[in-house]
C-alpha cells in the first residue's frame, strides 16, 4: 500500500509490526500525512499505483478499519490525477512481485527511479535503468486491470469487510 494512500492507523500498524521505535511513530506518520496533500493540489501531479491484491487483503488493521481504508483508496480514486491498478490473484506469478519502486517523472528534471527499504533509500538516474522501469511499468499496465475494475475490486473487498 503506497503511503501516499494510507490512512495513519493504516500507516501506524504497518510501523508497528515493521519494529518502528514507537517514539518515532508519530513523527513519521505525520510526516507521511504531509506528503498526501500533494496528491489534492491544483492541478495534481499524475499518480499512478499498481496494488497486489494481497496488499488488499492483507489484515493489517480489524476487518472495520481496513474497510475505511480501501474506501479511502477508491475516494482518492476520484481525483483526475490519481489511477489505482489492481493486480488480482487471478494473474499468478506476474513482474510486480519482486519489489516495489517509485518512477518518477519530475518537471524539468530528470527522471529518477527510487528504490525503499527499512534503512535506505535508492536513486536510480542512470538512462537505462530508467528505461528498465519504464518497461516494468508498461508490463504492469498490460496484465493489471483497469482503473474502473480496480475500484470495482478494491470496493467489493470493502463491502466482504464491512459484513
Amino acid at each position: 500500500m503506497p503511503g501516499l494512500l494510507q490512512l495513519p492507523e493504516y500507516t501506524r500498524a504497518l510501523m508497528k509490526a515493521c519494529g518502528v521505535p514507537e517514539q518515532d511513530i508519530e513523527v513519521r506518520v505525520a510526516a507521511r500525512l504531509s506528503r498526501q496533500a500533494i496528491l489534492s493540489r491544483e492541478p495534481g501531479p499524475a499518480f499512478q499505483a499498481f496494488l497486489d491484491e494481497s496488499a488488499l487483503r492483507r489484515p493489517v488493521l480489524p476487518p472495520k478499519l481496513m474497510a475505511r481504508q480501501l474506501r479511502h483508496l477508491v475516494e482518492t480514486a476520484e481525483r483526475p490525477n490519481v489511477t489505482l491498478r489492481a493486480l488480482p490473484f487471478s494473474l499468478g506469478a506476474h513482474n510486480g512481485l519482486d519489489g516495489s519502486f517509485m518512477l518518477l517523472d519530475l518537471p524539468e528534471q530528470k527522471s529518477v527511479v527510487l528504490l525503499e527499504h527499512k534503512i535506505c533509500a535508492l536513486f536510480l538516474e542512470d538512462e537505462e535503468e530508467i528505461k528498465f522501469f519504464r518497461k516494468e511499468v508498461e508490463r504492469l499496465n498490460e496484465v493489471a486491470l483497469t482503473h474502473v475494475d480496480s475500484i470495482n475490486l478494491i470496493a467489493q473487498i470493502a463491502k466482504e469487510l464491512e459484513e
